[in-house]
């Protein structure tokens, strides 16, 4: 094995082909959502206040830490851009949900990710990100199955 290169076995070459993808898309994030006072984290937590859910729910769904997705929940509230409400059966929670600012400034940055996105689209081609949207799920599915 090539130490500099790492593994050339099929699986480490796609998890490297991933952690790759994943660091571009996120870099790309951070200049969608930049110029709008926001950073790629903030949006995917303002993207998930869309629907009213708990802060908790929010941190499974995205693979995160409760407490790290708790931050920026609070940091967004002292901005104005989501607010915490009571859920309605569990006392013991609190739901998060977008404020009037919150939903203007994810209209913003959706706006902006959808030019990004098109000229991507342009030069991939739309049956290729199928194809590949289509295998990521295959991989998603597989992971998921408690076999593997």
């Amino acid at each position: 094995m090539d130490e500099q290169a790492g593994p050339g076995d099929a699986w480490s070459q796609f998890v490297q082909a991933v952690f790759e993808v994943n660091g571009l898309i996120n870099q790309a994030g951070e200049g969608i959502a930049g110029p709008l006072g926001q950073s790629s984290a903030r949006w995917h937590v303002l993207g998930r206040a869309f629907r009213p859910q708990t802060v908790a729910a929010m941190a499974a769904d995205m693979g995160h830490a409760r407490q790290s997705v708790q931050r920026i929940t609070d940091a967004l509230e002292r901005d104005g851009l989501i607010a915490y409400r009571p859920h309605p059966t569990d006392r013991r929670t609190q739901l998060v949900e977008l404020t009037a600012p919150g939903r203007a400034v994810l209209e913003e940055i959706y706006q902006r990710q959808l030019a990004w996105s098109a000229g991507v689209t342009e030069q991939l081609g739309e049956s290729t990100l199928r194809t590949l949207a289509t295998s990521l799920r295959d991989v998603s599915r597989t992971l998921s199955d408690p076999r593997s």
